[in-house]
């Protein structure tokens, strides 16, 4: 697993130099996968974009994640843009330190804050990779290849891929094959930038 700063500076596919989520502003997802093989030299086969409410509504449908929390999040500015009508509304978000069941929304809170965690972006990458991980062991153990339909529908307008989604029960299969200790986790850390004199 590959976690990419949203905020690193790279140069993008559609021309220029610019944050790396700029290219799927500017080109959508093929921009996106050209940006990320060309700056990171590595081969992309398909992509899979959820939305915000697409995730919470996968992780209510298996059931919830486990997670261990090394540190508690905090975070006074959260964006309230799924609980509010107004897209700029802010709530507080405290997820305590140590093991944790959490819904979808919960979930969401963890792996979205920005403000104030101990390890900074990092923590914030390091916690998205967490989730994912748990939310791989969760379908694993609470859904069975007949429950797609019930997955499919909770992600109605909220997931774009370009794969042909008749490969998922094959995808589900490998993926249940694959053991949390053989997957590998790498983060992008500064320094960021290298400065040629």
């Amino acid at each position: 697993m590959l976690s990419i700063p949203r905020d690193l500076y790279v140069p993008l596919s559609t021309g220029g130099t610019d944050k790396i989520d700029k290219a799927y502003l500017y080109g959508g997802p093929q921009a996106a996968v050209a940006t990320v093989e060309r700056d990171f030299g590595v081969h992309i086969d398909n992509y899979v974009w959820i939305g915000l409410e697409g995730l919470v509504k996968i992780i209510d449908t298996v059931g919830g994640v486990d997670v261990v929390t090394s540190h508690p999040v905090m975070d006074d500015y959260y964006p309230a843009d799924l609980t509010s009508s107004n897209a700029y509304d802010y709530s507080r978000v405290a997820v305590m330190g140590g093991a944790q069941h959490l819904d979808g929304l919960h979930a969401m809170e963890y792996v979205r804050s920005r403000h104030d965690d101990l390890f900074s972006d990092l923590g914030r990458s390091q916690r998205q990779q967490q989730v994912l991980v748990a939310l791989r062991t969760a379908a694993n153990a609470n859904v069975a290849i007949g429950d797609i339909p019930k997955l499919t529908a909770a992600l109605k307008g909220e997931i774009t891929t370009d794969m042909d989604l008749t490969q998922l029960p094959s995808l589900l299969g490998l993926a249940k094959k694959i053991s949390p200790d053989q997957t590998g986790h790498v983060f992008i850390l500064p320094p960021l930038i290298h400065d040629q004199m």
